[in-house]
């Protein structure tokens, strides 16, 4: 689903040469997984989440996304790739506050001009469990349950690859685990659907099937089903 192969990035500086924050990662994200990216402040880990969805032009190497070299695309083949393969979910849930929550969730596709029925909205809604406030504007909703909106308005669409940078961020305890319980149903879906995140919640990370830890622009660790504790083991070693 999505390929990383040698990718750097850095930023311009006030004064001096460029600052390095991702120093030659590779990495293959396979369709039906859920794959969660940890690491110190600093780490790189949203620069990594954002170059690899071609939110960001890295510096050199390559990311293809569904085979695809997103270096070799122009901008306004980017945007139909992100608009018709991937879906994103931020701490900020970006929703529109003077639409209801089905009108968030159908937003998204009518401005891309994609067929999207009231049945296919009111479906994601269901499966965020979310039926019954369809037609709630996002002040009478409570954090969990916007981000579980932001997440329907992904589902609507069915991307083949999500990316979620911190979905959990502003969230209770009970509120996250409903969100990352919906983000695992996402690759768990057997429709070759793939999920990367985010986080710096290592309880969050650890139900994830994949566990990368980045340390100063590099992969430092790899887990595979992890527990919490070799999470929790693997970001201490990598501080």
């Amino acid at each position: 689903m999505v390929e990383v192969e040698n990718l750097t990035k850095s930023f311009p500086a006030a004064r001096g040469r460029p600052v390095p924050v991702l120093r030659g990662i590779s990495l293959q994200v396979p369709p039906g997984q859920f794959l969660a990216v940890v690491g110190p402040s600093g780490s790189g880990k949203s620069t990594l989440l954002y170059c690899m969805s071609a939110l960001e032009v890295a510096t050199s190497g390559r990311v293809r996304i569904l085979g695809r070299d997103t270096g070799g695309l122009g901008r306004g083949a980017i945007a139909k790739l992100r608009r018709d393969h991937l879906g994103f979910v931020f701490q900020s849930y970006n929703l529109i506050p003077s639409l209801t929550a089905r009108e968030n969730v159908a937003l998204p596709a009518r401005l891309a001009r994609r067929r999207i029925s009231g049945a296919d909205v009111d479906r994601a809604l269901a499966e965020v469990g979310l039926a019954e406030r369809a037609s709630y504007r996002p002040s009478a909703l409570s954090g969990g349950q916007q981000q579980r909106v932001a997440i329907a308005r992904v589902l609507a669409v069915r991307p083949d690859v999500v990316f979620a940078d911190e979905p959990t961020g502003a969230l209770d305890t009970e509120s996250g685990a409903q969100v990352l319980d919906l983000l695992a149903g996402v690759a768990r879906s057997g429709q070759d659907r793939s999920v990367v995140m985010v986080t710096h919640d290592l309880e969050a990370a650890a139900r994830a099937d994949r566990v990368l830890v980045l340390r100063d622009g590099v992969i430092h660790r790899e887990l595979i089903s992890p527990r919490a504790d070799d999470v929790f083991a693997a970001v201490a070693g990598a501080s």
